[in-house]
């Protein structure tokens, strides 16, 4: 699956990337994305290195589903007009080398916000629990009842080809 190149003469066996300064020019690329995602209301929350040599992340605000996902692919057509501009190549598949961590392209959910408190902590008075209880029901029913929509959805050959099977 290798697109083109050699192997790297380091691979991600080390953190060193991972925690290590975001590379000038990757930086510079990072911050003209992100006044551009601004200017189409997209807003950026946190840039850093991935765990594979060579990756980085962007990663937007939470927003609500539908209007993520329209953002979702704004930012991916950003992501590659503005990697051409500063001689870069901007790969969204899940595993285009070998032996290294892929993108991982995905979309996050939230359990909880700022002003309801997170739906995994119990609440203190019989009340203030009930959110947690019917979250927690909620779950447990869906994944019954949709048990095998759920696995297809993460046990799928290309997720099993990312995280290197």
């Amino acid at each position: 699956r290798t697109l083109f190149g050699a192997k790297p003469p380091k691979g991600q066996e080390f953190d060193d990337h991972y925690f290590g300064a975001v590379p000038e020019r990757v930086l510079g690329f990072m911050m003209d994305t992100e006044r551009e995602l601004f200017k189409l209301g997209i807003p950026a929350k946190t840039r850093h290195n991935e765990v594979a040599p060579g990756q980085f992340e962007i990663a937007p605000m939470f927003e609500r589903a539908n209007i993520a996902s329209d953002h979702q692919q704004l930012l991916m057509t950003v992501f590659k007009t503005i990697a051409k501009k500063h001689g870069m190549e901007c790969l969204f598949h899940e595993k285009p080398f070998a032996g290294v961590n892929g993108s991982g392209k995905h979309v996050n959910f939230s359990v909880g916000n700022a002003q309801f408190g997170s739906l995994l902590v119990p609440g203190d008075t019989p009340h203030e629990n009930a959110q947690f209880l019917v979250f927690c029901a909620a779950i447990i029913r869906a994944v019954h009842k949709f048990g095998g929509l759920l696995r297809v959805s993460v046990a799928s050959a290309t997720n099993d080809h990312r995280l290197g099977a």
